[in-house]
């Protein structure tokens, strides 16, 4: 009798394991797909002002200069908060900053419908633009903590490709508003879907709890002030913890001596490779429809197309640094990302069709690089700065974007197009390339967060 109840008991634990080990998948697929929404719908914001340019500024008068400015004023918005916010994202929680950063994208984007001179746009685009190097890196972190080390490489990749899918639903967006309502006013029209899908995303992160790891490591915090020893212990047994740092300031260890190297090396190429990308992404429907005089509709159907070879992009780039690590593979993308612009931009004429070609080799693969940058970005700090770092690099994200779109509105007005892409895309690409090649250490694939750093 003993016996058969001691394997009744063994029967009951196997089936609550397996039923826990079920809900445990179910909710990582819920994690990783509500993450991968909160970051498609905070970019299909910053996407329509892109793709939407040619008729916006026709609408309301405005120069390259000033729509430069109202692109940059957004991303340096974006900065200035990120640095707020990541040190908020170590203490309060990752969850509360991914709550925050869709809230003020939603209300700030509807608003933008009411636009109506540069002033206007100048000030919303403050609000609208602010929140996405936090979205960026509290959403990868959040993946990061809480996808094993097997899958981690392909579940962040399809996370950034999140952008895509905002890239592709603005496209879509973009090409219903124009034709239904016309170029003249139903641009207006495209910034009220903005709210609507944010909420969506705001009612499922309801749900949406901090990873175990961040959960753990405030117990240990907890426990080194009480001078716990013995807590301190228990709580470090399955996730280590670096107990003499874990509770000093989340900047002071940025910059301490094991992780500042990988801090600065990090905010250079985001700065760099994120200007640059983001700049294409700003001026490329200007430069197709006006200066290269391609038909509005073909160009926006072109984009919508194209937005596919970014979201493969991205997982090939996963595939690639799960197997060489996401130094080389970013490396690797990067480089014929720079080639391509410069085919694109010299050697198609008006030719549409090998327009197209190169502008597929140059969206795969200026997209597919960041799948590998997520992954540095969260990968190469210890838990118990990890929000801080990553947001970190969104910031630099954010400044790169501000900095290289303003400097690329202003050399218009003394330089070509086609001469602004060479020395302000392509030829600066291939100095940052040789720079993050000696400088930045490479993040090895499939390991234990706390194998990296603890």
């Amino acid at each position: 009798m003993a016996d058969e109840n001691k394997e009744i008991e063994r029967d009951e634990k196997k089936g609550e394991d397996n039923a826990s080990k079920k809900s445990s998948k179910k909710y990582l697929i819920f994690v990783a797909i509500i993450i991968y929404l909160g970051w498609g719908l905070i970019n299909t914001d910053g996407n329509l002002i892109l793709i939407l340019s040619p008729q916006i500024n026709a609408a309301l008068h405005l120069s390259d200069t000033e729509y430069g400015y109202i692109v940059s004023v957004g991303f340096f918005a974006s900065f200035f908060l990120s640095l707020v916010l990541g040190p908020l994202a170590d203490k309060l929680g990752r969850r509360f900053v991914l709550q925050f950063t869709m809230l003020g994208t939603a209300v700030f984007s509807v608003f933008q419908y009411f636009i109506f001179n540069f002033a206007s746009w100048f000030g919303l685009r403050i609000g609208a633009g602010a929140f996405t190097g936090g979205e960026w890196g509290a959403g990868g972190t959040v993946i990061t903590e809480s996808i094993g080390k097997r899958f981690r490489g392909l579940v962040l990749s399809i996370m950034q490709s999140g952008w895509v899918f905002g890239y592709g639903l603005a496209s879509l967006i973009a090409l219903f508003v124009l034709t239904v309502y016309g170029t003249a006013q139903g641009w207006r029209v495209a910034f009220l879907f903005a709210f609507l899908p944010a909420a969506l995303v705001l009612v499922f992160r309801y749900y949406l709890k901090n990873p175990e790891r961040y959960e753990q490591m405030k117990k240990v915090r907890e426990a080194k002030k009480e001078d716990k020893k013995q807590e301190i212990d228990a709580y470090t047994s399955e996730y280590k913890v670096n107990i003499e740092k874990v509770d000093k300031p989340t900047y002071k260890q940025l910059f301490s001596k094991d992780l500042i190297r990988i801090t600065i090396v990090l905010a250079f190429w985001n700065f760099i490779t994120t200007g640059i990308a983001i700049t294409s992404n700003t001026f490329q429907p200007t430069y197709f429809e006006v200066v290269r005089n391609f038909p509005a509709t073909e160009i926006v159907s072109l984009f919508t197309v194209v937005s596919f070879a970014g979201i493969i992009g991205y997982i090939a780039n996963g595939a690639l640094n799960d197997v060489i690590g996401a130094k080389h593979s970013i490396i690797v993308f990067a480089v014929i990302e720079a080639l391509s612009l410069y085919f694109l931009t010299f050697f198609t004429g008006h030719n549409f069709t090998s327009l197209a070609i190169f502008y597929v080799i140059f969206f795969f693969t200026e997209n597919g690089q960041f799948s590998g940058l997520i992954r540095m970005n969260t990968e190469s700090f210890p838990t118990r700065t990890r929000a801080t770092g990553a947001i970190w690099g969104g910031a630099f994200w954010s400044l790169g974007q501000a900095v290289w779109t303003l400097l690329f509105s202003q050399m218009l007005s003394v330089i070509s197009f086609n001469q602004a892409w060479l020395w302000l895309e392509v030829i600066p690409e291939f100095i940052a390339i040789v720079v993050f090649f000696f400088a930045m250490k490479n993040t090895p694939p499939k390991r234990e967060l706390e194998e990296i750093s603890i």
